[in-house]
């Protein structure tokens, strides 16, 4: 059986404003959007580019409230919800924040520096994750070495995030198909491409390559930026299309 593929839609929480914020998830949804990530500004957003950096600032008044914000977006979609921030940010509490995103309606969680900052003990933060009930959607990128692929991969749910780039929003050369053949190699799961896709064309050649899903963050915001909530949503339509013929 051929699956669909999977079109996550990432969504700083709040961006870029709340009335906006809660209708591009609605309508994101109506139009195709399988799984929600939402962003959780970190202190330091160490390996996101300029586009997403500046959604966290535009949204950081409102993140006492980040808890409701997600309340409410567990009220207009039943598409599964990940929070993505970073292990570095909420380590010192991390279990109160597991508890507090599972409390208002989270999924789970993705923190892109587990495997690259903490790899002695990414395991231990699997295990408390899971402890409270949540998902882990694992982050990869080709600077994690083949060997903890293998031994981590079987641990991420519902896929595994794989990051051509360094970081999101940047472009530097590098060949996506190789990339993914190397993981292909290494993995069962589905494997979401992600963080630094630039364009449709390096869209279809992800797909190309065995890409089960593809990640789409920092285009909408620039989309935001440049035209507003219905540009963004144009971009959801034109991405759902392109997964549609694979």
């Amino acid at each position: 059986m051929i699956m669909k593929k999977l079109l996550v839609s990432y969504i700083t929480l709040g961006y870029p404003n709340e009335n906006d914020y809660l209708k591009f998830v609605k309508d994101a949804d109506d139009l195709g959007t399988d799984i929600f990530e939402l962003g959780y500004p970190p202190n330091f957003a160490k390996y996101d580019g300029p586009l997403i950096r500046r959604s966290y600032l535009k949204v950081k008044s409102m993140y006492k409230n980040f808890s409701e914000l997600i309340s409410r977006t567990r009220k207009i979609t039943r598409k599964k919800i990940i929070v993505l921030t970073y292990l570095e940010n909420i380590q010192n509490n991390l279990d109160e924040f597991l508890g507090t995103i599972k409390s208002s309606g989270a999924d789970g969680v993705l923190l892109p520096d587990l495997l690259i900052d903490f790899p002695e003990n990414y395991f231990k933060y699997l295990n408390r994750i899971s402890e409270k009930g949540l998902d882990t959607v694992i982050f990869v990128s080709p600077f994690v070495p083949d060997k903890i692929i293998s031994d981590v991969y079987k641990f991420s749910s519902p896929f595994l995030y794989y990051g051509v780039r360094p970081t999101t929003g940047i472009v530097t050369p590098v060949n996506i198909s190789s990339l993914l053949k190397r993981l292909k190699n290494l993995t069962d799961s589905r494997v979401v491409v992600g963080f630094g896709l630039k364009g449709l064309e390096e869209i279809k050649e992800a797909l190309s390559a065995g890409a089960d899903g593809i990640a789409i963050g920092s285009a909408y915001v620039e989309a935001f930026e440049n035209n507003g909530l219905s540009s963004a949503l144009d971009v959801v339509k034109r991405v759902r299309c392109i997964l549609d013929d694979f």
